[in-house]
């Protein structure tokens, strides 16, 4: 069976969330989405932790449910923040883990609690190097997966720009053999990935980092995943590490907030924006003369050793509620813009199907209509994302 999924979500105890997530909330939105199975987010933090045990039934092993939406189905996750030093040089990294049941769960909550106080946040700061955290989580179970998190982003990717490692061996030691896939994150795609050959063994998936259950947050990027045999969660693990992968589906890069190297206009006094190529080769921003953030496109260009190529599945898509606020020029929070939103996806049985072709709009407005076609036939681009800004949406025909 294929199966939609967003393994990298957060709670409402972690920064910059909203209260409004919700266990229930998590599952109705999804369902409307038209995803099947979602990670839990924050699943260490002790809080999120006992409502998770409160709220969710387990329908098969490690596959997790709320009763009163049992189609979608979770899987316990989180992203933590590792710090460690390698020669006096602090380096921050996210990741995200995926964990087989709460028994685990208990278990990777008393080894990690050890190195960092889980309470402060649902994306906690762990104090362990990368090694010893990979090491150390494999002896507690090997069904644990563990996934660095969206690996370009300059701040908390493992091969950013801040991090400064130069492969994925130098930054995990050891632990690099038990790394089964990474996280494209919303600046990068595939091709892009498959720029380094050290990359070329490793599954990418695509999850959407959500910070809310807003619908042009939650699932912005997912995975389909082709799991052969029963829904469990030993078998949807069997199909990441062995990558299959029918499809991801991808932000163009260029739509991310660190596509370019750039400086945004909140950090000049004129509030001028500044963004630029990589093959620019600025390293100071020309208003301010401070360090430029350097982005994605930036990176890859420095670790590159082969030319990417197409050969993973995936489609670019935009949050289609974000495209009708885009449309309409007001906000994704406009009840009208809500009401066009669920005729849509209602019409279309979820938002994905109609990324595929579905194209029930019976009563829909023509602009809107319009634009989907635009975003489907690829007659759109953006003026590029830089220093935690998002790029510009711009249709071909200069709208």
């Amino acid at each position: 069976m294929e199966i939609l999924v967003d393994l990298h979500i957060h709670s409402k105890f972690s920064g910059g969330t909203s209260e409004r997530i919700t266990i229930f909330n998590i599952a109705l939105n999804s369902k409307v989405k038209g995803l099947e199975i979602v990670g839990t987010g924050d699943c260490l933090h002790p809080s999120w932790f006992k409502q998770l045990q409160f709220e969710l039934e387990e329908s098969d092993n490690g596959i997790y449910y709320h009763p009163k939406i049992p189609e979608i189905k979770f899987i316990l996750q989180t992203e933590i923040e590792l710090i460690w030093k390698i020669e006096g040089e602090l380096k921050k990294v996210h990741f995200i883990i995926l964990i087989p049941n709460f028994n685990v769960l208990n278990e990777v909550y008393q080894f990690l609690s050890a190195h960092g106080a889980l309470a402060e946040d649902g994306r906690p700061k762990v104090y362990l190097s990368a090694e010893n955290f990979i090491i150390g989580l494999k002896k507690i179970d090997s069904l644990i997966e563990i996934i660095p998190a969206h690996i370009f982003t300059p701040y908390f990717g493992i091969l950013g720009a801040q991090c400064k490692f130069k492969s994925l061996k130098e930054a995990l030691g050891e632990g690099r053999k038990h790394v089964n896939a990474i996280e494209s994150g919303l600046s990068a795609d595939p091709i892009l990935i498959r720029n380094l050959s050290e990359l070329d063994d490793l599954t990418i998936l695509s999850n959407s980092d959500a910070h809310s259950v807003n619908f042009h947050r939650l699932g912005r990027e997912a995975t389909k995943l082709y799991v052969p045999n029963r829904l469990k969660y030993r078998e949807i693990i069997k199909s990441i590490r062995m990558n299959k992968i029918v499809k991801t589906y991808e932000f163009k890069p260029s739509g991310g907030k660190y596509y370019y190297d750039g400086h945004r206009g909140e950090r000049h006094d004129d509030g001028i924006d500044y963004f630029c190529s990589p093959k620019r080769n600025n390293i100071d921003c020309p208003y301010c003369g401070k360090r430029l953030t350097k982005g994605v496109l930036s990176r890859i260009y420095e670790l590159k050793d082969q030319e990417g190529v197409n050969s993973d599945k995936f489609q670019y898509i935009i949050p289609l509620l974000q495209l009708i606020a885009i449309i309409n020029k007001n906000s994704e929070y406009n009840r009208k813009n809500l009401e066009i939103y669920h005729k849509i996806v209602e019409k279309n049985q979820g938002e994905y199907n109609i990324w595929e072709g579905s194209s029930n709009f019976n009563s829909i407005p023509s602009n809107i209509i319009d634009a989907i076609n635009k975003i489907r036939n690829g007659k759109y681009y953006y003026i590029p994302g830089h220093d935690n800004f998002y790029g510009r949406l711009c249709f071909e025909n200069g709208e």
